[in-house]
This record gives C-alpha cells, structure tokens and sequence, in this order.
C-alpha cells in the first residue's frame, strides 16, 4: 500500500476511535449508550442508471440513490438544490463541427443567425448557449449520443459539451468556461456523507491515487483545482443515528446516480458494468471510506493494460467455385476468433477478411493487396488452390505468411516457389492415390477424367492418373474462371461417349458448381456413369449448386482430408450447427486462425514466417482437425482420407454418410459403426403354395426400406437390420407357423416385427410377440377380427379390414347386374381359414343386405386336393357368377376347373388372388377377363420414389407397397423410441404413423391399431400375346377405385 495512504488510514482510524470514546462513554453515572451503528464488513460503489434531466430530483427524493457522480459541473444555480463535494474533476466545455461546418476561433462566433447547435438538455453547455448565443438556433437532446447523431446526420451544424467528451467524437474547435464536476448529495442532508466523500476525496488526492485515476483516462498534466473552503470537511465525521453517512455504513452500498451514456465518464462496457473516470473515482471514494470506517482493504488503483491489437487476414471464397462453402468456413472463423478474444490474456485479434474469388486470379491478387494495406500478420486461406497461389505472390513479397485449410495443389509443396505457405491439409499427390484405391476397390477399371485446369483440379486428375491401376478412358480439362456450361459440357460428354474404350465411370475434380452442371448434362444426355468426386466435391453443401436436383448426386463417392484425433469444444459446437456441419473443412479453417494466433503472440505478431512453424514443431500443434505437425516445406501428412457417399432420398432428405476411410497403409476399408443397430424382424410366407411366389416382392420391400432408413439414421449414429423368418401361411403345406416364426424373432432381440401377410399367421405370431411386449405391423393381414386391440394388443396394419373389401365387392356385382335371386345368382367358393371363410362371411352379409340371395357356398379344407367336389355345387345350381375367396394357387386351379367345365359367368376374386404372379399356378389366357379387388394405393412422391429405386431383377408384387410402409414406420418408430425412451414401442409406433406419408398414400393409425388405408382398387386381368399354348403376357390393372366416402368409381 502507498505510504500516503496507509498514515492516513492509522491516523483516522485512531481519530475515529477517540472520536466514538468521546460520544458513547465518560458517563460514570450511565455507560449504556442510547444507540450504535452496526456497520457492514465494506462500502461498494453501486450505479442507478438516471436520466439526465431528472437526476436531481431522483436523489433529493432519497429513494434511487445517496449521492450522484455523472460529469456535473458546480454551478450556483444546482448549489441550490443539492450540496457539491470539492472538486474531482476540473474541465471545460468545447465545441466541434459537422461535415461542411464554418471554422470559428472563439465560442462567440458561434452566435450567428442561421447557425445551429446541439446540446444535451439541461448541461452547462445548455445553460451557457441559452445565455449568451441568442442569435443560434439551440437544439437540446435528452441524451450524449442523441446529440452526437444530429450533428453526424446534418441536423446541427455544431456541438457543445464537455471538451473532453466532444474530443472523442472529433477535433475540438474551441474549448471556454473551465468548470469544476462535483458530487452531490440531497441539499437539506445531515452534512455527514458529504464531510466522508470530501475526506474521501482528499486522500485519494493526497495519495497520489487521483493521478493514477486520471492517467488512465486522459492525456497531459493533470489540472485539478482546489476549490475547497472553510466549510469543507478535515476529518471524518462520526456517523449519527438515522444519517445519510450512517446508512451507507450500514448497507454497505453507496448509491450513486448516473447517466452512464457520456463517456470517457460514464458508460456500460460490453458486460453491462458502468465503467469510465466517474467509475473509477467512486470505486477508490468507497474504498477510502471503507477503509476509514471499517479497517477495509484499500487497494491502489491499477489502470488497466490494453489489450495488444493483432490483425490476422482471412480469404475463402464468397464468389467462385467454392462460394457453396463459404458459410461454413465463416462460420468456423468467427468462432475462432471468438474464442481467442474470451481468453482475455491481454491479446484482441481482429479478423480482416478479403473475397479470395475462386479460380479468378485477379480477385485473390485484389484481396491480398487489401490485407496487405490493413495491416495483417499473417493470413489464413485462400480455400482455392488457384486463389493461393494467386495470393502468395503478393503476401511473400510483403514478408506476410499463409496458412490454408483447404489448398491442397502439390503444387503448393514447393517452398521455393511459394515461400511462406503452410497448410493444415495434405497435399492432391496423396489424395489421387487414395482417389485411384477408392475407384478400384468398387470394381471399376476405365474411369472418365473430368477436371479445371488449374493448380487443384489438373495437380489431383495427375495423381489420380499416376496411382489407378486402371485405365483412364477419357480425360477433360477445362477452364473454371470462363466456364460455358452449353459448350464445356457438351464437350465433355462427347469426350467420353468417343472414348476408344467403354467408360464404367467417372471422377470429378471440380468445384460443386460447375460438377452440378456436368451432372446434370451427363444425365439429360443418357450418359450418367457411377460417380467419384475429390474433396472440391465433398460435404453436404456441395449439393446447393444442384437446387432441387440433388439427386443427380446420389451414390457418388468422395474423399476429405480426415481429422485425427481432435481436441477442443469447436468439432461438437460445429456439429451441432447446420450450416457448419454441412460444410467441409470447417474444423481446419478453425485450426489454422488459432495456429496464427498463436504464433502472433510469441512475439506480438512480428516474425510470424518464423513463429508459425514453431508452433507446428515437435508433438505439433493439437487441433480441432488433429494435431498437425509441419513439415520443412510447410506440408503436413495428414491423417488419410475420409470416403463419404452422398444418399439422396426425396422427400426424406439429402444426406452425406462417411463410411469408409483410406491411410496409406490400409487402403479403403470400412469405418466400424460406433452406434446403435436396431433389429426389425420381418416375417412373411416364404415356402407355403398360397402366396410363397410374393416372398422375393417382400424381402425387396423390406431391403429397400432398410436402405432408406440406413442411409438416414447412419449420420444419427443408428442402423437397421432386418431378421427374415418364414411364417408360412400359418401352417398351409408348410410346417412354417405364426408362432414359429414370432418365437425365432423373439430370440433373435428384434427390436418390433414387419407382418405377418397370413391373417391367421398374424394372430398365431401376435400371441408370442405381445408377451414379449414386442410390436407387430402387418402389411397384408385384412381379417376383421384383427381389429380386437384386446385379444391382438400391439398390432398394427397399415392395410384396411376386409370390412371395406366386402363392400366393394358388392358394389361391383351390383354394377354389373349380378342376379340378386338364388336362381342364377353369385355362388361362393371360400377356403375354410382365418382370412377367406371370414371374408366370404362379410361378402354374405353385405349381399344379403343388399337384398341378394347366395345362390350356393362351397368352403373347402386345405390343402385343396379335389378342386372338382369344390366347384361342383355351383356348376349343379346353375349359378351366373363366382364370388372366389382364395390364395393364389388355389385360385389357379379352381379358376381352371370352372374353365374345363365351360363356366361362362364372371369370376370376382379379392386381394388373395389379386396379382400377376396367380398366373404362374395355371394356363395364362384362364385369368383373363377375371375381376379382383386389393387394398388401393395412392399417388404419392415416396410410392415414385419406391418405384424409381425397385430393384429390376424382382417384380414388384402385391402388397410390396404396404410392405415398405410397414417396414419404414417400424424403423422410424425405433428411431423415436430411441430418442424418447420414455415412450413404449407401441406407443412411439402409434405416433410415428399419425399422418405418416407413405408409398401407399397418408397412413394414420386409429386407436385399434387399423388404418382406412386408401380404399380398394377394382382390377381386371388381362392377357396378350396369348400363343397356341395359352401362355401370354399377363396384366392386372385398376378399373374402379372404391372407398367409404364415394363407393365405386371408374377410373380414368
């Protein structure tokens, strides 16, 4: 502590001790004092923030505050009101100009007709223009920065104010008046908080704490002036019971008003806190009467250190080829900065960022002319190997060093060349040949080369051309900054279309915006090959270029310089963004500003060409991007490449899954799957002669759903596996059953069940699966009783009951004139099972309710061994049509019997025999003319999407729709679950298929566990091309929709 200080604090701390003997003791008749002051442990400095205008008022009313600090200058006029300490502040007021203002050498020139001058309202400034500027027009402001805005927008041709305040806003004119600022307090006050801040006061003074105080904010000798009296204090006054003094003793807080807008006084910092030279006197007064009264520490002021100012450069592209990822990179900047700059270790770094214009030399050379001039250290790009290039010749020159994160030209390996230049990215020459593995290891061996012919694009075509074992085809080259899309892609395809070999395939070194118009031509031509970009291609911004045809992505493949092991906040920070995580070397952008950082402060930014490889020397530098050492030439070797594919699925999204890697050592191998895989069983009849012929339909719906699902939920650390089991058709010529299968799924961990298609299969399984508490949806089980959630809990089915399918039966007989009378009238030929006994019931009863009679009903076991006892009835009755409730081999051969028996009636069938595939049971031309009714399906972009993506080697057969919406919802249900696990399997089932936008059409789940489904197409089948053999072409086509809504419509 100061030896000034620390006398004066022994000497009043003595004086106050015999001060308070004198008045509490001396008595010998009563030493019971009548009141003491219990004081708190300290005095702080606390700020209410006041108008100027009402401040006054604001402290006589002794609510706001005890006393004011805000620049107030002691005039007569305030003497009136309020009590001044001495003063803390000596001043004068001064005057500065607008743009085009008169030059005036004294303050009376000012007082002209036609001159206008800005003040803030009720300030001695305000006072003094009143007074002796008539002739002025004066315009008042309720606040500082009011009046600083009229003059900067014309409004006042000048402004008047404390000369130090006005200084910091422009050149001061003229200053006048000096005047001394004061503290007050309440006028009519006991005396005693005045007599404390006067004292307070004069030993700051004496101390030579004042001195400190002002250097800290101003410049020049410090010119206080002595204003005290006789009146003014010399010592401390002994607080009295109900004082102004005594309650800040007590409270600890002295309250003072301000008007925090007026700096170098007053004003908030960026955390809300009051700070400025008022700030600083009021903190050291509280201290000094703290230390008096209470024995507190009384700390010398400090000025605070500023910060050293370190420019650093940044250039990426926010025009040219890499323009798709400029949001990224800025992203990944500013954060840079912003976490160097809260480090507050007496550095503040400025980012300084210049356009570097992609493959534009000229841009990149403008740009570095511009950082050069600002005053830069170091910069930190260019993206564009071309833009680096460009932007050393003039930053070499200027003894100004790089660091790119994404330069990877070999080119860019020649020190010599391009002094200077480090990179936290290693060099096309290993990227071509981890390029040339990934090509190889797909199983392609004649490769188009489509390539920009500058430093990136020919540097990495060169090293893929040098390390492909394969043969390349064709190759391209192109000039990116004068880039004809009509013309250059034309060429290209022709280039390989002409090549003297067959091209299987085709490698992008390009930038996304011109290898989206490649794409797009090569597919508008007919000439799409399998796809592979380098990392000019890579990250899930890549895709902007392509608008609403990101499709034309799919499947290719990509590399990226990996990260290594990363250390920091910023890989999760930036994962979490959008915009950052859909970028590419976000994490290096990050790295290299905080390499040049770090460097800067090993010497305040001078020699940088020498600090920046010192802190990429020995272990390296550990980094966002992996630790990077550097290499003599600035290189660095990287930790191999990330392989990535695009997976675009429309109407669900556009997503980049990186699932291989390459190193030198190991060549492309896959990434092991660090997260969760979820089993989904999938049971259907897969050996049973019912419906066994859809089975290879089924398992394609299910792969393709899992494909889908897969290539979302990878990135979301999720993967789907599908378990197949057979549950025949419960039994039907098979020893496969419900429950069999239900019971190989159980103890395979399925995590929920796809199926079964037998309704009688579906209730047999439900009876294990629900005891397991595991879910069921099925996608062709239509039996009514299903709908019973209490005898089949946990099932699902996103086809209808065959309620609906009876119904549009009987309307279609009824539209074709059907008799309705025994005599000649529909007969019935049903198996006798869960699924077709029960639909012939329902078609019964809605017959009969529609006034028809059933003109006879045949229901046979099976297997059907004799299908001639099966239709014999109806020959016998003379019946006129056939109601058929059968699966597809049964129906074959009673659709065959009838034929061989000249059966000339109409023959109405249901979803069991409602496929293509019924043909293979039987002769094809019998089928023709047959009508069948199946659950309908919907226009919708996901049922095109499913069609756009079958597989070509499988019919799509009936219910393979269905069967992809089952299994999607499951998977995405699963997803949920996973995500709310709070929630059951079923109840996460429920809510993903509330309004789920299937390939079917809308699915919604109603509270059983059915759906409405999208009503019933009315098919019939037709047969062409029909040879002496009776085997044709065989279609199934819609002629009617039914629905509950509208009944039976033709279709058009």
């Amino acid at each position: 502590m100061n030896n000034n200080k620390m006398i004066a604090m022994m000497l009043t701390m003595s004086m106050l001790a015999a001060a308070f003997a004198g008045c509490l003791g001396g008595d010998d008749e009563d030493d019971t004092p009548d009141w003491s002051i219990s004081m708190a442990s300290d005095v702080s400095a606390d700020f209410v923030e006041s108008a100027w205008d009402p401040i006054i008022p604001n402290l006589n009313d002794a609510d706001m505050c005890d006393a004011i600090i805000s620049a107030m200058t002691k005039t007569d006029e305030r003497e009136q009101v309020v009590d001044f300490t001495r003063a803390y502040y000596t001043s004068s007021q001064g005057v500065i100009g607008g743009s085009g203002a008169a030059s005036i050498s004294a303050v009376a020139d000012l007082n002209a007709e036609g001159t206008t001058i800005g003040v803030q309202s009720g300030t001695t400034s305000d006072l003094y223009a009143q007074e002796n500027l008539g002739a002025a027009t004066i315009s008042a402001y309720d606040d500082f920065p009011s009046v600083i805005a009229a003059l900067n927008n014309g409004d006042v041709h000048y402004a008047m104010g404390d000369a130090p305040v006005l200084s910091l806003e422009g050149t001061l004119m003229v200053t006048f008046s000096d005047e001394n600022f004061g503290m007050a307090v309440q006028g009519d006050s006991s005396g005693e908080l005045l007599g404390a801040l006067n004292m307070a006061i004069g030993a700051m003074v004496d101390s030579g704490e004042y001195d400190l105080i002002y250097g800290a904010s101003f410049d020049g000798a410090v010119t206080l002036a002595d204003d005290t009296t006789m009146d003014t204090a010399t010592s401390y006054p002994v607080p009295t019971e109900g004082s102004d003094l005594t309650a800040v003793l007590e409270s600890g807080s002295l309250r003072l008003c301000t008007d925090p807008f007026y700096p170098p006084f007053e004003s908030y910092d960026d955390s809300g806190a009051v700070v400025g030279f008022d700030a600083d006197i009021a903190h050291a007064v509280a201290d000094e009467i703290a230390a008096h009264y209470m024995g507190a520490a009384n700390p010398m002021f400090m000025a605070p250190v500023a910060d050293v100012e370190i420019k650093i450069g940044t250039m990426y592209d926010t025009t040219g080829g890499l323009a798709s990822y400029a949001t990224g990179f800025e992203y990944a900047v500013n954060q840079a900065f912003t976490d160097l700059n809260a480090m507050d270790d007496g550095y503040h770094f400025v980012n300084v960022y210049a356009d570097s214009g992609g493959a534009n030399g000229q841009v990149a050379t403008d740009g570095a002319n511009s950082l050069v001039s600002a005053g830069v250290v170091a910069v930190v790009g260019a993206a564009s190997s071309g833009a680096s290039t460009a932007a050393n010749a003039v930053l070499s020159q200027a003894g100004v060093p790089m660091i790119s994160f994404a330069s990877t030209a070999p080119s860019l390996s020649d020190s010599t060349a391009y002094p200077h230049f480090f990179r936290v990215v290693p060099s096309d020459a290993l990227q071509g040949e981890a390029l040339a593995d990934l090509v190889t290891s797909q199983g392609y061996t004649s490769t188009a080369i489509i390539a920009q012919n500058d430093a990136y694009g020919a540097g990495l075509a060169d090293a893929f051309d040098a390390n492909f074992d394969g043969t390349t085809c064709a190759r391209y080259d192109f000039n990116q900054a004068e880039f004809n899309a009509a013309a250059m892609t034309t060429e290209a395809i022709q280039a390989v279309t002409d090549a003297s070999m067959t091209c299987d395939s085709v490698i992008f070194m390009t930038y996304p915006d011109t290898g989206a118009q490649f794409l797009g031509a090569m597919y508008q031509a007919g000439a799409s090959l399998p796809s592979f970009g380098g990392d000019g291609m890579a990250g899930a911004a890549a895709l902007t270029p392509f608008g609403e045809n990101s499709a034309l992505a799919n499947g290719m493949m990509t590399t990226s310089p990996r990260a290594g092991s990363s250390s920091g906040d910023f890989p999760a920070t930036c994962g979490a963004d959008a915009v950052c995580s859909a970028g590419i070397y976000t994490s290096e952008a990050y790295d290299a500003v905080m390499i040049a950082a770090h460097a800067a402060k090993m010497e305040d930014g001078a020699n940088m060409h020498m600090h920046i490889p010192m802190v990429g020397s020995g272990d390296g530098y550990a980094g966002a991007s992996g630790t990077h050492v550097f290499l003599a030439n600035g290189d660095v070797a990287g930790s191999g490449y990330d392989v990535c594919t695009f997976a675009i699925v429309p109407t669900y999204g556009d997503y980049v899954n990186c699932m291989h890697t390459w190193d030198a050592v190991n060549g492309v191998a896959a990434t092991p799957f660090a997260g969760v895989t979820v089993k989904i069983g999938f049971m259907g009849d897969a050996t049973s002669p019912a419906i066994g012929e859809l089975w290879p339909s089924f398992q394609a719906a299910a792969g393709l759903s899992a494909q889908l699902a897969n290539a979302i939920g990878y990135s979301n650390n999720v993967q789907f596996e599908v378990v197949f089991a057979d549950s025949g058709c419960n039994g039907y010529e098979t020893t496969s059953t419900g429950a069999s299968a239900a019971q190989t799924l159980v103890d395979a961990g399925v995590w929920g069940v796809v199926g079964a298609a037998c309704s009688g299969a579906s209730k047999a399984a439900n009876a294990i699966l629900s005891e397991a508490g595991i879910p069921m949806i099925s996608y062709a089980s239509t039996s009514p009783d299903l709908s019973d959630a209490t005898a089949y809990p946990d099932f699902f089915r996103v086809v209808p009951s065959d309620v609906g399918q009876a119904a549009a039966l009987k309307d279609l007989m009824i539209m074709n004139n059907e008799a309705l009378t025994a005599d000649g009238g529909v007969a019935i030929i049903a198996a006798a099972d869960d699924y077709t006994a029960s639909l012939g019931d329902l078609f019964t009863s809605e017959w009969i309710a529609a006034g028809g009679e059933i003109c006879t009903r045949s229901d046979y076991a099976r297997p059907l061994t004799d299908v001639a006892t099966a239709i014999q009835s109806t020959l016998d009755n003379g019946c006129g049509a056939v109601a058929l409730f059968a699966y597809n081999s049964d129906g074959a051969a009673i659709i065959t019997e009838l034929s061989s028996s000249a059966f000339a009636g109409q023959i109405y069938g249901t979803d069991g025999i409602a496929s293509v595939t019924t043909a293979d049971s039987m002769q094809d031309d019998l089928l023709d003319g047959v009508m069948a009714s199946q659950p309908g399906v919907a226009s919708s972009a996901r049922g095109m999407l499913v069609q756009s993506l079958w597989p070509t080697t499988v019919p799509m057969g009936q219910f393979a729709m269905e069967a992809v919406d089952a299994t999607t919802i499951m998977m995405f249900a699963a997803f949920t679950q996973l995500a709310t696990p709070q929630l059951t399997p079923s109840m996460a089932i429920a809510a993903t298929g509330n309004g789920w936008d299937g390939a079917t059409g809308p699915v919604t789940f109603q509270a059983n566990g059915d759906t409405l489904g999208q009503g019933y197409c009315i098919g019939q089948f037709s047969v062409t091309d029909v040879g002496a053999d009776g085997e044709g072409t065989v279609a199934y086509d819609c002629v009617y929709d039914w629905s509950f809504d509208n009944g039976l419509v033709a279709r058009t």
